[in-house]
């Protein structure tokens, strides 16, 4: 029962937290010295609640020339195409990780500690870093053989796939890596891998068979912190190729038009913590039957 009502109460906490969000810009004014304008905030928090029960009247400056779109227009436009690349670059950066992960642990222990402290030089690299480095690489990829194997800026409309999702699943593959590899280290201590050599198994297949298996209840609990990050590096990757995305029409609402700033931050929450919601009750019953089956 307890569970039933937390639920909704964390979901409204959150809605009003964007709601209020959504005017702080209006918190702060100058004149000759910065000032807190509570007024004006909370005249901008009323103007904001009205054009929401009125979506369909909510203006927004996009594309070129600047012009004057209708929000369902621009967001049906830009929603689908940002998120299309955060789930492509979320979805490699797990098959990437998994890949890695299991060809790390069969290394000898030498070769192992050497990738790893790869693998931790690549954490500390920054994300502006990594996605310039690329683009550097395409542009004397084709200097020096005419081949444009990748486009690195999007002009106008132009939609572009393959390079921002490649940059945009790096960071989450290390992060994915690493802890993939601290929790397989530590599955590798558990007496159920020693039974497992003892029964004459190869490594290969104790280390996907068993400890994979253990190790995808603990991956959940870090898919927070991998939106979050990816999320942020979105909002990158779309400045830094020029794509007019959804993260970026966020980035404008945010000054010009607080009630489409809302709505765009609830068309992100909301999928989003319907899929965690269910997804903590559905591991939640899974490993508490378990224990009862134990």
């Amino acid at each position: 029962m307890k569970r039933v009502l937390e639920i909704p109460f964390h979901f409204f906490v959150v809605v009003l937290g964007l709601y209020f969000l959504s005017g702080i810009g209006s918190l702060l004014a100058y004149d000759t010295e910065l000032l807190i304008n509570v007024a004006g905030y909370l005249e901008r928090l009323d103007q904001t609640l009205t054009e929401i029960m009125n979506p369909s009247f909510i203006q927004i400056y996009w594309g070129e020339g600047n012009k004057q779109y209708p929000i369902s227009e621009v967001f049906a436009s830009t929603y689908s195409y940002s998120f299309l690349l955060l789930f492509s670059s979320f979805l490699l950066a797990i098959l990437m990780a998994v890949i890695l992960s299991y060809t790390l642990m069969l290394l000898p222990r030498n070769a192992y500690r050497f990738s790893s402290r790869i693998v931790n030089v690549l954490d500390a690299l920054p994300d502006v870093f990594i996605v310039v480095l690329f683009q550097l690489f395409i542009i004397w990829l084709f200097k020096e053989t005419g081949l444009l194997v990748f486009d690195i800026y999007a002009l106008g409309e132009e939609r572009i796939y393959i390079l921002p999702i490649l940059c945009l699943s790096v960071l989450p593959v290390v992060f994915l890596l690493k802890q993939f590899l601290f929790q397989l280290k530590e599955e590798e201590t558990k007496p159920y891998v020693e039974f497992s050599y003892s029964k004459g198994f190869r490594k290969s297949y104790t280390v996907w068979h068993h400890l994979f298996r253990n190790v995808w209840v603990h991956f959940f609990f870090h898919l927070k912190p991998i939106f979050l990050l990816m999320l942020s590096n979105l909002l990158i990757i779309e400045l830094l190729f020029n794509i007019n995305g959804f993260m970026q029409t966020l980035l404008r609402t945010a000054t010009n038009s607080p009630a489409a700033f809302f709505l765009g931050m609830l068309l992100i929450f909301i999928p989003f913590f319907i899929v965690f919601t269910l997804g903590s009750m559905i591991l939640s019953k899974w490993l508490n039957g378990g224990e009862q089956h134990e």
